[in-house]
């Protein structure tokens, strides 16, 4: 599967904050997220991959072209979500969508009215008397009204009630289902994107410390819950962040493979239960260690 997005090295600096060394990938056909706590840089990482902001050192690259030769041709084959929309408050949604509707070759009135429809905002409506959650759908419905082949979303899901945020999930799966179509995600939380992402980088301090193929990191990563007793003291220590809990105790392992061997025992008996760490547990013990 060829690379629809890709940064190498990616450099960029401010008085208390570096962006340093980043590299990702974004494969055709896929929905890739990018975790990280607040402050670990995702914002300033998506400004450069929507060439909002210039990279220092380092190159992004979308659909094989770079921005320095293919700026405009790239900008309109991609749908860009802000973690911070700007609009020009004093304006109406309608007017909005006719301000953008020149900038995009493929833009269809006909679709942005249905998202509007269907997110229950009023054409006529200024911004500045939207509501935050609003707001966040009005940018989606933007970044989808003009058939995108790459959508680059900065906490997407922010602002939103549980029935649209599903929505939206939803739509995100069914727009990377002709295999063609790619979305990036930055989310400081991991609800309910870690069921449609394929791909999962975490972020932290300015690095990416880890970029995996979801089936694999769920394949390695396990929460292992025991009883007290039941594993000897060596296998407890190879467990990350072991907690104690009411009736027993729990610890992570990234590399439950190679350790199910020696669980295989207490796993018959009943006195060990696994189940996939999810990559909120996954996330906290990169940032944290613990």
């Amino acid at each position: 599967m060829d690379a629809i997005l890709e940064a190498t090295n990616v450099t960029k600096h401010y008085e208390r904050f570096s962006l340093r060394g980043v590299s990702l990938e974004v494969r055709r056909g896929s929905i890739a997220a990018l975790f990280g706590p607040n402050g670990a840089g995702k914002s300033t990482l998506v400004k450069v991959l929507a060439n909002q902001v210039p990279p220092e050192q380092g190159t992004v690259r979308a659909f094989g072209l770079s921005y320095a030769d293919r700026e405009p041709d790239i900008k309109n084959r991609i749908g860009y979500v802000a973690q911070e929309p700007v609009f020009y408050a004093e304006r109406s949604v309608q007017w909005t969508a006719r301000f953008a509707a020149p900038l995009f070759a493929r833009w269809d009135g006909a679709c942005f009215q249905r998202f509007l429809d269907e997110f229950t905002i009023n054409p006529l409506a200024k911004v500045k008397h939207l509501s935050g959650g609003q707001k966040r759908l009005l940018s989606l419905a933007l970044a989808f009204s003009h058939d995108p082949e790459l959508l680059i979303l900065d906490e997407p899901t922010s602002g939103l009630d549980v029935v649209f945020r599903r929505a939206l999930l939803d739509r995100l799966r069914a727009f990377v289902a002709d295999g063609e179509k790619s979305v990036l995600v930055a989310s400081h939380i991991t609800d309910g994107l870690d069921e449609i992402a394929e791909d999962v980088s975490f972020l932290d301090d300015g690095r990416i410390v880890m970029h995996e193929d979801k089936d694999e990191l769920v394949a390695r990563w396990k929460r292992v819950h025991f009883r007290d007793g039941a594993l000897a003291p060596a296998i407890v220590d190879r467990l990350l962040s072991v907690r104690r809990q009411p009736f027993g105790s729990s610890g992570l392992t990234s590399e439950y493979p190679a350790l199910r061997g020696d669980l295989a025992p207490a796993l018959a008996s009943g006195d060990v239960k696994v189940e996939n760490a999810s990559l909120e547990d996954i996330l906290i013990y990169q940032v944290k260690g613990a």
